[in-house]
């Protein structure tokens, strides 16, 4: 369903070959080690395309029922964009800064999805917006008009600061992430995440 609704959309079959990689043992070894597999290993025959595709459709049609087909969400990316250009960075010839902070404004965005402190499901859109630009205009170097220019998007000081220092502690977390990973291959089925689980359960009980 994501990827329907990306900038550049892919097809069942991309998703599915994607999948059939990332489940091959050699491709699961490490996140560092560039990729030496063997494309046999991943090989994904038009009769096993068939099922996982007939799987794929029907886990979407089960997401969808489940949320009574109320797919309408505002994601801060376009709102942040809409900011950007009403607070002038964008002008009639973009510049390399420009392009620079809008760069930088989408990765923190997409960065703060990985936030342990679930960023987007408790803080509202216009918030993260205006806490990526902030970031992403100090990092560059661009100036924004005003003192304090994120109150005209009725954002709080106290929550900017917030949501800033939680999106920079999001790369920190994942790269702890990573490590913690090298050694043992990630859940991708229920399966393998059910087994996580209860390791987990075991740790903390330990």
């Amino acid at each position: 369903m994501t990827a329907k609704l990306s900038a550049e959309p892919q097809t069942p079959r991309s998703v599915c070959n994607v999948y059939a990689y990332l489940t091959s043992d050699n491709a699961r070894k490490s996140f560092d080690k560039p990729a030496t597999c063997d494309p046999a290993s991943y090989y994904l025959s038009e009769g096993a395309y068939h099922s996982a595709r007939a799987i794929l459709l029907q886990m979407e049609c089960i997401i969808l029922r489940t949320l009574s087909f109320d797919v309408k969400i505002v994601t801060p990316h376009h709102l942040a964009m809409t900011y950007l250009q009403t607070l002038g960075v964008f002008q009639s010839e973009p510049s390399s800064k420009s392009r620079a902070v809008a760069a930088r404004t989408l990765a923190h965005l997409n960065l703060a999805l990985f936030s342990p402190q679930l960023l987007y499901l408790t803080n509202q859109p216009i918030a993260l917006a205006v806490a990526a630009i902030y970031l992403a205009s100090r990092e560059v170097g661009v100036k924004l008009p005003g003192n304090e220019w994120w109150e005209v998007f009725d954002v709080e000081r106290e929550d900017l600061g917030f949501l800033v220092v939680a999106m920079r502690s999001c790369e920190a977390w994942i790269r702890a992430e990573k490590e913690k990973w090298l050694d043992r291959p990630c859940p991708l089925d229920i399966g393998e995440l059910e087994v996580e689980l209860k390791r987990r359960d075991q740790d903390s009980d330990g």
